[in-house]
């Protein structure tokens, strides 16, 4: 496994949780191919993910980041590729 899959992995694996855990539901009811506006995360919500990242990951991204890249999948894969590896 390449440092990039295991970054990718990383990231899914936390945004899911993260996602979960706003809403209040098991990581795994989380689809990492459905928007996240489907399961209701609004701006606020947003902009929690956000502080989180750069909290928590170290990664400062913008706060359009969830509107940009609508997925989790498409998040994790939008870092991997435009951010340095940790």
């Amino acid at each position: 496994m390449t440092a990039e899959t295991r970054y990718y992995q990383d990231l899914v694996d936390w945004l899911t949780a993260r996602v979960a855990r706003q809403l209040n539901v098991a990581p795994d009811t989380i689809d990492i191919d459905t928007p996240l506006a489907d399961y209701g995360i609004d701006s606020a919500a947003s902009l929690r993910l956000c502080a989180d990242l750069e909290f928590e990951k170290g990664i400062p991204v913008e706060t359009t980041i969830v509107w940009d890249y609508a997925t989790i999948d498409a998040i994790a894969a939008y870092l991997v590729t435009e951010r340095v590896l940790p």
